[in-house]
């Protein structure tokens, strides 16, 4: 089972037992909300069934069937439990070192810490990435005892489960342990690769490349494994290592991101004279008028001379011909609030986290109440390519 713990903004918090897009928001523990991805739900039935029905039977025989699943249903909630104890040792770890952590999700690899911000230093990144192995090694120890303890006093299959608790968090740590990026083991490199170069940026490099060849080998592995005939085991190799290696690049990529847009202010790349609409414009006339003539994908709408939406293609992007004769821009638009708007002095780090949150393409730069421009994901990502060349 892999274990990451990602660096992203925090998300608007979700109250109460709900489902929100993709996951379930079950409690929190020291106010940080504990969600399951629905993906889980499938590694936690295949957990339950191998255990259940091979597993238990096979090494530990002469049980009842019904026995065997409760056994695995024990097992497996342990098991998870687990995973959940090494997610909060990271998670406690990084707010006692002050970075908040909004959430911890349970999904169909294992588990991910979501940080608000990265640790600003490599003994604060050290520290966090040594939190989870520990933790797991702690719990096999934990588990061996109570086996111990149980051995000649207890069912056999009862002190099967914890040894295999045992056992399977003893793996959980040393796995974590490989030092590539996104694994504790590759954090842990890139704590000790920071400390020494001073570089966050290499120091993620080279932890992130040597991520990615561990993700290959797993895939190569997994793949000879199909071939051998282990065809569920083969397949789990499989997706692991292909997921490792999107999470390392991305990793790597959003260090990156980060470095090249620190101490750039939106004001300095924002749009200064913004062509706007008005509200009242047909939604055919905005389209032949503003979007076809400028070739922009989205616009201010400004009313008095006070801006009170944005209108993008997507808004129109649905609506029949004959609706665009009869709406307005106003039953269009999105209605200008805080999730739109960003200071003209804010970062741009600041302004794409909104941006992708959010889900949109452009935010108004305001200025207190006056306009100042407008900044779009499309201009931000210009941006970063024309500054990658030039430093090349």
């Amino acid at each position: 089972m892999a274990d990451t713990t990602e660096a992203r903004g925090s998300q608007d918090a979700d109250e109460g037992k709900k489902a929100t897009v993709g996951r379930l928001h079950l409690f929190e523990i020291s106010g940080i909300k504990i969600n399951i991805d629905y993906s889980w739900v499938i590694i936690f039935v295949l957990v339950l069934w191998s255990l259940s029905s091979g597993y238990f039977p096979r090494y530990y025989p002469n049980h009842s069937t019904q026995l065997y699943w409760i056994a695995g249903l024990v097992g497996t909630l342990l098991f998870f439990s687990s995973i959940l104890v090494h997610e909060l040792s990271h998670s406690l770890t990084a707010v006692r070192s002050g970075i908040q952590i909004p959430e911890i999700t349970l999904f169909i690899f294992g588990g991910v810490a979501r940080l608000s911000q990265e640790p600003t230093s490599a003994s604060t990144e050290f520290k966090i990435a040594v939190a989870g192995p520990l933790s797991s090694f702690a719990l096999a120890g934990i588990f061996w005892a109570i086996a111990g303890a149980l051995h000649g006093h207890a069912q056999s299959l009862i002190v099967a489960v914890f040894e295999y608790l045992a056992w399977i968090n003893l793996a959980l740590a040393i796995f974590n342990l490989v030092p590539g990026y996104p694994l504790d083991g590759g954090r842990i490199l890139r704590a000790v690769v920071w400390w020494k170069t001073g570089s966050i940026s290499r120091a993620t490099r080279w932890a992130a490349d040597i991520g990615k060849g561990f993700a290959w080998a797993l895939m190569i592995f997994g793949g000879i494994q199909i071939f051998a005939g282990a065809l569920i085991g083969g397949l789990w190799l499989l997706f692991i290592g292909m997921f490792l290696r999107g999470v390392a690049a991305a990793g790597y990529q959003e260090v990156m991101m980060k470095q090249s847009l620190g101490g750039v202010r939106v004001k300095e790349v924002m749009i200064e004279n913004v062509v706007s609409t008005s509200p009242d414009l047909p939604v055919d006339e905005l389209t032949d008028k503003f979007f076809l003539r400028y070739g922009h994908g989205g616009f201010p709408v400004v009313e008095q001379g006070r801006p009170v939406g944005l209108v993008s293609l997507g808004d129109i992007g649905n609506i029949s011909p004959e609706e665009r004769r009869t709406k307005t821009v106003r039953d269009v638009m999105n209605t200008l609030n805080a999730e739109l708007e960003i200071d003209p002095n804010a970062s741009l780090v600041e302004a794409l986290k909104k941006m992708t949150q959010r889900g949109v393409g452009r935010l108004l730069v305001m200025d207190r109440d006056r306009m100042a421009g407008m900044i779009t994901k499309t201009g931000l990502l210009r941006f970063l390519e024309i500054k990658r060349i030039l430093e090349e």
